[in-house]
Formats: C-alpha cells, structure tokens, sequence
C-alpha cells in the first residue's frame, strides 16, 4: 500500500519499551480499511501466505458479524508497523500552562500529534484479523466507518524492502512472533465466567448461582477434571458448561452460530428452566445426586461417592459428561422425551469398578480414569445402544458388530468373548 493519501494527523502519545518507540492513537474504521494492509508485509513465503490469508478471511466473517451485530463492541489495540514516508512527531508542550501544577518527569514529550504524510506503507503486525474484518464489514458502507479503534504505531520493515533493511526487517518479523507468542489465550473458564452471549455460558453462571445441586459445589479451576482429594464438589465448571452445551442443544437452529448472538431474554429463560429441570431429574433418578443437593460443602458428601476405589459414574466429569450426551442422542435421534431419556439412564450400572465401565472408563489396577477420546466414543455408542438406541442412525452411523469388535479392542479381548450390554426397563 504504498500510493500517495491524504496527509492523516492523529493525537497519540509518545512512549518508549526496550529499544521500540511507539506511539499510541486512534484511527477511524475507514481509514484503517483504506491505509492498513496484511499477510503480504510479514511473510516472504508464499506459501505461508496463502495459508494465512485462508486464516484471516475464515475469521473476518466472524469479525465483521460482530461489528455488525454487537452493539457494545470494542477492539483492543492494533499494532501498526510504519515503512517508507516521513512520519512527523508534533510533541505539544504542556510547561507554563498555568493549568498544571506539577507535570512529572516521564510525561515530558509524551503528549502531540502524529502527522502521516500518506505515502508510507502501514502494515498490521498485531490484530490482521481485525483489520480483515473491518475492510469486510465495511464493504458496502455503514455507519462503522467513522468509529474509532485504538492503534499503536512502530517502525518496521516489510517483507518487499528486506534486503534493504535486514536487520529491520528481523525485528518486525520477531515483535510478530512475540505478541503472538505470549499473548495468552482466554481461557474457557474465563469465557464462561464472562460471555454475555453465549446462551449457555449465561445459563451455566446463573445455575451455579441458582441451584441447589450446584451452588458452591462446583469447582472453578481450568481443567475440566477433578483435583485429585475434590471431596466436596460434584464436577467442575468446564465439565457443567459442556453437559449444558448436549442438552439444550437445538440441532435445528445451527447451534454453534447461535450461541455467538444473545437470544431474547425469554429465550434465555426458557434455556434456564430446561436446564434446571435436567439437574432436577437427576437427582430424582440418582439419589446420592439428591443427598448431595441437600447437603451443605462441609459436609463433603463428594468423598462417599468418588475415591480412589472409583465410585459413582456421574461424580466424574467424563461420567455426568456422558449421561448428558446419551439424553440428549436419545431425545434427538430417537425422539424420545428427556423424561424418558432420564429414566433409561437410570437403569445403568452406576459403579465406575464393574462392568460395563471397568477397562473401558476405569483402569481397576492403577485407580484412575480413562480418559482417552477412543474410549469415551466408545463408552457414548454403548450405553446409546444399551438403552435401545439405533447405531445405524446419525451420529453415530455405524453397526452392533463395529461396536462389540471396538469395545473388544479396547478390553484387549477376543472379540468373541464380549457380550454388549442391554438395560431393559424395571
């Protein structure tokens, strides 16, 4: 982007980290699609740089969704690398202003305008993503053009005048490398402490608010899995988010689409009282469910029901994990009731140290769980098919025998010697 524009004079603020100088400003939405490029001025590959193109434009649909659709939207900053032209630095004194009585020390030349001549080369080092969803959102006008979004200014080279300036041109390449390096994700536990959204997120907040089976008894930790000695909680945040992910699950409405937007409040309503009604159930169907719900955390109820001897299926994550998902395959493949759905679940075999769990779930001889995918899908189409479940129809799409040589495998038997088990109603 290097054609001559209209000079372009912006407040900011001067400001200095290690042997970068920087400057801090805004840009207009407009002016950020027409001046800032990407994925040409970091990579030399072009290889690289198809794949990453592929990246931004997958992700700018996204963005420009959100910008669209999101009235409380907000960016972080974008970090701008400057190439070519002749930046200016216009520093506005603040001494002798009668104003201030003291201006510190580290203030001095901080505060001016940035003056952009138009004919540098402005390239995005740190939020492409952004960028490419801005031009999108853009491309047929809006009222998004004069927003403002935060951006930071620095010295780079691109890609094109590498020989010119190697070493530049390695600095721009490594400040890339490390704010991607160390920015550091937002954890799920994070997300669901904090999406205002995500219709289950907001549901999963208000039951560990809310429900008797739940409130304080739900460890808050970012591993979906138990600390080891948990005897007072029943699962952790994660494993409640993803149970209430299976059941109020709508196929029909494309579910991961749907939960980028808040729905009306009745809606989310309507989500909450379904979700409390699945945690009710439970505890009618499995009553150390309902001796957990009316006690309080000290009297560690937990301990009884999971040790080092296994326990109760569903006082492990992967455990009440399942139970969700075979609910909600037989409410959604078989059209059954999720009262039905419940009352089947009821006639499983409960203890993680007898069959069908033991060496599918539970490894008897070092005490602890098993958690690998394989063994979980397994453990999924099983207990599907235990209860009447048809293995030919989506999702699973597969048959009786696939699945008795599956759980062999897994058993290390002959395939011969395994029988599947089936729980017929009381």
């Amino acid at each position: 982007m290097t054609d001559s524009r209209e000079p372009l004079v912006l407040p900011a603020l001067r400001a200095e980290m290690g042997d970068w100088i920087y400057y801090i400003s805004f840009m207009t939405m407009s002016s950020i699609a027409a001046r800032i490029s990407v994925v040409d001025d970091i990579h030399t590959s072009k290889s690289l740089k198809e794949w990453l193109q592929r990246m931004l434009t997958d992700n700018a649909n996204k963005i420009a969704d959100y910008l669209l659709r999101q009235d409380q939207r907000l960016f972080n900053a974008l970090v701008v690398g400057t190439y070519g032209g002749k930046p200016n630095w216009h520093e506005i004194s603040v001494k002798g202003n009668g104003r201030f009585v003291d201006v510190p020390e580290h203030a001095t030349g901080a505060m001016g305008f940035l003056e952009l001549r138009g004919n540098e080369t402005l390239f995005a080092i740190d939020g492409q993503h952004r960028v490419m969803g801005i031009k999108k959102a853009l491309e047929n006008g809006g009222e998004l053009a004069d927003e403002k979004v935060c951006t930071i200014f620095v010295k780079g080279v691109t890609a094109g005048n590498r020989e010119k300036d190697p070493t530049g041109f390695q600095r721009t390449r490594r400040l890339f490398s490390t704010l991607n390096r160390y920015a550091k994700p937002v954890q799920k536990r994070d997300i669901i402490a904090l999406d205002e959204d995500d219709v289950v997120a907001i549901v999963t907040r208000r039951l560990l608010e809310e429900h008797p089976l739940l409130i304080d008894k739900v460890d808050m930790g970012a591993s979906k899995a138990m600390k080891p000695g948990d005897d007072a909680n029943l699962t952790t945040i994660l494993a409640v988010y993803d149970v209430m992910d299976s059941v109020l699950c709508d196929r029909r409405r494309g579910w991961t689409e749907y939960k980028r937007w808040r729905p009306p409040e009745s809606d989310v309503e309507s989500f909450y009282r379904h979700a409390c009604k699945f945690w009710d159930r439970l505890c009618r169907q499995f009553p150390p469910l309902k001796e957990l719900r009316g006690s309080a955390p000290r009297d560690k109820v937990a301990r009884q029901y999971r040790s080092a001897r296994g326990g109760h299926l569903i006082f492990r994550p992967i455990g009440l994990l399942l139970v969700a998902r075979v609910v909600a395959d037989l409410r959604a493949v078989m059209d059954t009731s999720e009262v039905e759905a419940v009352r089947a679940i009821g006639r499983m075999p409960t203890e993680l140290s007898e069959a069908p769990w033991v060496g599918l779930l539970w490894d008897d001889i070092n005490r602890r769980m098993l958690t690998a995918k394989e063994n979980q899908k397994v453990a999924r189409r099983l207990l599907f098919n235990a209860l009447g479940g048809d293995l030919t129809r989506y999702p699973y799409k597969t048959t009786i025998e696939a699945l008795r040589a599956e759980y062999a495998g897994i058993l290390k038997r002959d395939v011969k010697t395994v029988c599947l088990p089936r729980y017929r109603a009381r």
